[in-house]
């Protein structure tokens, strides 16, 4: 992801997955970059048209959030996964608590 930073993506996580998961004729690998790619372009568009006219879109850099968020939110959508479910590998995933924990617990 440094590389790709260091090379001027504002995006390196979105240009990561297609390096990693987007394969010929894998058509919802490609489906999701397709996705990720025209979100991120949103937020730049977004992140444009608070500055001055005469500044270009390839200044713009997107909030550091949204580098994460897009990734994420597609990939929630596409597998309907909940917020509160973990995923290893995933950063600031939360942990669910299982009720057989919770309730041996409180027993305890």
């Amino acid at each position: 992801m440094e590389a790709r930073w260091k090379e001027g993506s504002k995006f390196p996580k979105i240009d990561v997955f297609a390096d990693v998961y987007v394969q010929p004729r894998d058509e919802l690998t490609e489906s999701l970059h397709t996705t990720m790619v025209e979100k991120s372009q949103s937020v730049l568009q977004e992140s444009a048209s608070q500055l001055p006219l005469d500044m270009s879109i390839e200044s713009v850099d997107p909030p550091t959030d949204a580098r994460f968020h897009i990734v994420i939110e597609t990939l929630d959508q596409t597998f309907d996964r909940r917020p509160e479910t973990y995923c290893q590998g995933m950063g600031n995933a939360k942990r669910r608590e299982s009720g057989a924990s919770s309730s041996s617990q409180s027993k305890g």
